[in-house]
C-alpha cells in the first residue's frame, strides 16, 4: 500500500436460495510514513553508492537508478505477494488479501529510480552559484518542503496527543499509520480547503438500507464536529498556515536571494511548485473503498481533500512569493547569522569582508559576501540588556503559547470527558447493569407513571438477556445538537442504534449534554383467564387482566431491551400457569412481543370444587320431595299418590373440570361417570279408587350434573345445572 497498491480480495460462495455469489472489495489509502521511509532509504542508498564509486556520466547514473528501481519494485511486490493474508472460511473461496497491483509495480519502479538518482545527484558537488532553471526549481520545492514541514511538525504531534488522550493508547500506537494522512487533511483545512466525502450503498436484499450522498466539511464552523474536532480549531489551523508561510518566505528569500526584477517567471516559480505539491497532496491523502457482491449489494465511499486544493495552494504560493519580496527582508534580520549562511547558496568565489569594528561579527570565509545578499551582512551584537529583554520577551511569548496551547488541549480534553458520547455510554451501561431508574434519568422516556410498570429497577434487574455490550461508533455534533451511533450487543445479536442529544445550559468546561427521549418497545401481557396480579421478573404487579382465550384482551407496557418472565404469584391459591417469556430485542421497532398465560385450575381449586359438590349433593338428599329443587335428583312418581320421600346417594358420580372457552366462567365441571341414588317412599296403589293402599316403594335413579366454576373475591363459586 505504501507504493500506491490498493488492498483487495475477492470471494466465491454458494448461498442457499441465491446460488453462486462472487464478491470483491478493495481499499486504497497510502501509509505515508512507510512511503517516506522507503524513499529515504533509496535516497541514502543512492548517495552512499555515489560516494563509493567513481564519477559517472548522466546516462550511467540513470541506468543504475533504473536497475535499482526494477530491483526495488520486484522485491516489494514479490514480498507482498508471498505475505498476502489468507483467510480460511468453510465453503467459501477467499482469495489472499494483498496490495500487489499493476499500479504498485509501476509506482515502486518510478519511485525507486527517481529516489536513487536524486541520492546520487545530491552527492555530487553543487554548482558554485546555484544558478539556472534546475537550481531554481530545486529551491522552489525546498521552500514548499519547509512550508509543509513547519505545519506538519506542529499539527501531527498535537493531533496524536489529543486523540491519544481521547481514544486511548491504541490510537497513539497506531498513529504512524494514520497520523500523516490526518496531518495532510489538517494542512488542507488550514489552507482554506475542505474535506469531501462521498458514499453509495445499494442492496437488492435490504432496499431500506440503500444510501448515497456526499458532503463537504470546511475547517470553520461546526462541520468538523462530526469528526470530534471543535469548530474553533479551524482558526488555529489557519494561524499555523500563516506562520508556515512566514517561515517559508524567509527561507525562500535567503535561499534564492533578493529579486530585483518583476519578470513573470520570477513570480510563477513558487506558485507552480505549490500547485504541483497540492496536486500530489490531494492524490496521496485520498482514502477510498469499494465492494461489490453482484446483485446482492455494492457500495463505495471516499474521503479526500476538495478538488480546489491545488489551486488554493497555488494562491498560497503566490502569497509566499509576495511575503518573500516585501516582508521577509525585514524578518530575515532576526534569523541567526550562522543559520542564514547555511540557508543561502554557497559561493566559494566570494569571501566575507573583514569585520569593520571590534564589535562586529565577521562571516566565515566560506560564506557569501555581505554585498551579495542583504540578509547576510555583518550585524551588531546585542548588548547584555537587549539580550535580557529579548530573552524575557521570548520566554514570556513561549510561556503564553504553552499556556494557550495547554489550555486549549486541557479544555478540549475536559469537555471531551463530558461529551455526548459519555452520556450515551452511561445510558447504555445502565441498561447493561439493569439500572432502569438511572437510564430514565439520563433519557426520560416521557411516559405517564402508570406506563412505567416495567421500568423499575426491581423488574429490570431481573430481566434476562439485557444488552451485554456496546461500542460507540461515531459522534456528530452540530451547533447545540449531537448524534451518537453505537453498536449494541444482545445475546449474540449486533445492531447499530442512533441517539440524539442536545446541550442543556452549557458551561465553559461542560456542555451538559442531555439525551432526547428514546422511544421504547413494549411487552404485551395476555391471559386466557381473568387474573388480578402477576409476577414479572419476580415482582408482583397489579394487572387486573380480563381473560380471553383468543388473546384479544391484554395490557402493553413499555420496556427496555431484555427478556421478561411472566407467571402467577404464589399467593394465587386456586390458579396455576406455566411461565411465559417475552423478549424485547435491540433494533428497529417491531410488533410487541407477547407473554401469554395459559391458566389452569389448581389442585386446591379442584378440591374445593369437589367439596362444594359433595356438600351440594348432601343437601339434595335431605330433601323429602320427589324432585328436589335445583338438584340433580328426579323421581317421576305422581305427587298425588306418593309420599314420605327419602333419598340416598348410593354411588357418587365422578366429574371432570375443563376450560369453558365460550362460556361465562373460566371452567366447567361435567359428569364423567353418573352416580346412583335410591329413593324410598310410600305409594298409593289404589290410585284414588276406593280405600288408599299405601305401600313402601324403592326406586333407583341416575345422578349426573354440571356446574360452572368461577372465582369471586378470591373464593370458588359454583353455579349448578342439571344438565
Amino acid at each position: 500500500m505504501s507504493q500506491l497498491g490498493a488492498l483487495g480480495s475477492s470471494l466465491d460462495a454458494t448461498i442457499p436460495f441465491m446460488g453462486n455469489v462472487h464478491g470483491s472489495a478493495s481499499f486504497f489509502a497510502v501509509p505515508m510514513l512507510l512511503m517516506a521511509v522507503s524513499i529515504a532509504v533509496l535516497f541514502l542508498g543512492g548517495r552512499y553508492a555515489a560516494k563509493r564509486s567513481a564519477a559517472q556520466t548522466t546516462s550511467g547514473i540513470w541506468i543504475q537508478a533504473a536497475v535499482t528501481g526494477l530491483v526495488f519494485t520486484l522485491l516489494v511486490n514479490i514480498v507482498g505477494a508471498i505475505f498476502a493474508i489468507s483467510v480460511p472460511v468453510p465453503s467459501v473461496k477467499v482469495s489472499p488479501i494483498g496490495a500487489v497491483t499493476f499500479g504498485s509495480f509501476v509506482f515502486a519502479l518510478v519511485i525507486g529510480t527517481l529516489a536513487h538518482s536524486a541520492g546520487r545527484a545530491s552527492a555530487c558537488r553543487r554548482a558554485t552559484a546555484g544558478v539556472g532553471v534546475r537550481a531554481a526549481v530545486r529551491r522552489a520545492f525546498e521552500t514548499v518542503a519547509v512550508h509543509y514541514g513547519v505545519f506538519l511538525a506542529i499539527a501531527i504531534p498535537v493531533v496524536v496527543l489529543v486523540l491519544g488522550i481521547k481514544s486511548g493508547w491504541q490510537a497513539t500506537l497506531s498513529s504512524p499509520l494514520w497520523a500523516p494522512t490526518a496531518g495532510i487533511f489538517m494542512f488542507g483545512l488550514g489552507h482554506l480547503s475542505a474535506l469531501s466525502r462521498t458514499w453509495n450503498f445499494g442492496s437488492s436484499v435490504a432496499s431500506s438500507a440503500n444510501s448515497s450522498g456526499s458532503d463537504i466539511s470546511f475547517g470553520f464552523g461546526s462541520a468538523l464536529s462530526q469528526y470530534g474536532i471543535p469548530g474553533w480549531s479551524g482558526w488555529l489551523l489557519l494561524l499555523l498556515a500563516l506562520i508556515s508561510i512566514g517561515v517559508a518566505s524567509v527561507f525562500w528569500y535567503l535561499r534564492r536571494g533578493p529579486v530585483v526584477t518583476n519578470k513573470i517567471t520570477d513570480w510563477v516559480m513558487l506558485p507552480a511548485a505549490f500547485l504541483i505539491a497540492g496536486t500530489l497532496t490531494a492524490w496521496l491523502s485520498s482514502v477510498t473503498g469499494t465492494f461489490d457482491a453482484g446483485s446482492l449489494a455494492s457500495g463505495a465511499g471516499s474521503m479526500t481533500l476538495a478538488w480546489w486544493t491545488p489551486f488554493f495552494l497555488m494562491l498560497w504560493g503566490g502569497a509566499t512569493e509576495a511575503s518573500a519580496r516585501y516582508v521577509a527582508p525585514q524578518l530575515s534580520r532576526y534569523v541567526p547569522l550562522a543559520m542564514a549562511f547555511k540557508i543561502a547558496p554557497a559561493d566559494p568565489a566570494v569571501t566575507a569582508p573583514a569585520a569593520t569594528t571590534s564589535t562586529a561579527v565577521a562571516a566565515p570565509a566560506s560564506y557569501a559576501a555581505a554585498g551579495a545578499h542583504p540578509g547576510l551582512g555583518p550585524r551588531e551584537p546585542m548588548s547584555a540588556r537587549t539580550k535580557r529583554k529579548l530573552g524575557l520577551f521570548l520566554g514570556s511569548a513561549g510561556l503564553v503559547v504553552v499556556l494557550v496551547v495547554g489550555g486549549v488541549i486541557a479544555l478540549n480534553v475536559i469537555k471531551g470527558s463530558n461529551g455526548p458520547e459519555v452520556a450515551v455510554s452511561s445510558y447504555l451501561q445502565a441498561l447493561q447493569n439493569g439500572e432502569a431508574s438511572k437510564a430514565m434519568a439520563l433519557a426520560d422516556p416521557g411516559l405517564a407513571n402508570d406506563q412505567r410498570v416495567l421500568l423499575s429497577d426491581q423488574v429490570y434487574a431481573g430481566a434476562g438477556k439485557r444488552i451485554d455490550g456496546f461500542d460507540i461508533v461515531s459522534t456528530k455534533v452540530s451547533d447545540d445538537k449531537a448524534t451518537v451511533a453505537a453498536d449494541l450487543h444482545q445475546d449474540g445479536r449486533k445492531q447499530q442504534a442512533t441517539f440524539s442529544l442536545r446541550k442543556s445550559n452549557p458551561e465553559l468546561l461542560d456542555d451538559h449534554w442531555k439525551m432526547e427521549s428514546t422511544p421504547l418497545q413494549s411487552v404485551r401481557i395476555t391471559s386466557d383467564t381473568a387474573v388480578k396480579k402477576v409476577l414479572i421478573n419476580g415482582q408482583e404487579i397489579d394487572v387486573d387482566l380480563a381473560g380471553s382465550s383468543l388473546g384479544s384482551s391484554g395490557l402493553s407496557y413499555p420496556a427496555f431491551p431484555g427478556e421478561y418472565t411472566v407467571e402467577l404469584p404464589s399467593s394465587e391459591k386456586y390458579l396455576t400457569a406455566p411461565k411465559s417469556t417475552a423478549l424485547i430485542t435491540i433494533g428497529a421497532a417491531q410488533a410487541p412481543p407477547t407473554a401469554s398465560l395459559k391458566v389452569d385450575a389448581s389442585d386446591a381449586l379442584k378440591s374445593e370444587a369437589m367439596a362444594q359438590i359433595d356438600a351440594y349433593l348432601a343437601e339434595c338428599v335431605k330433601s323429602t320431595e320427589a324432585e328436589p329443587a335445583n338438584c340433580p335428583l328426579n323421581n317421576y312418581a305422581s305427587s298425588r299418590y306418593s309420599r314420605n320421600f327419602h333419598w340416598t346417594l348410593t354411588t357418587k358420580p365422578t366429574f371432570t373440570i375443563s376450560k369453558d372457552p365460550y362460556g361465562s366462567s373460566p371452567w366447567r365441571i361435567s359428569t364423567q361417570t353418573p352416580g346412583k341414588a335410591t329413593v324410598t317412599y310410600e305409594k298409593d296403589n289404589s290410585y284414588g279408587f276406593g280405600t288408599a293402599d299405601w305401600k313402601p316403594t324403592t326406586d333407583t335413579t341416575s345422578v349426573s350434573m354440571s356446574a360452572k366454576v368461577s372465582l369471586e373475591n378470591g373464593k370458588v363459586k359454583l353455579t349448578y345445572s342439571k344438565y
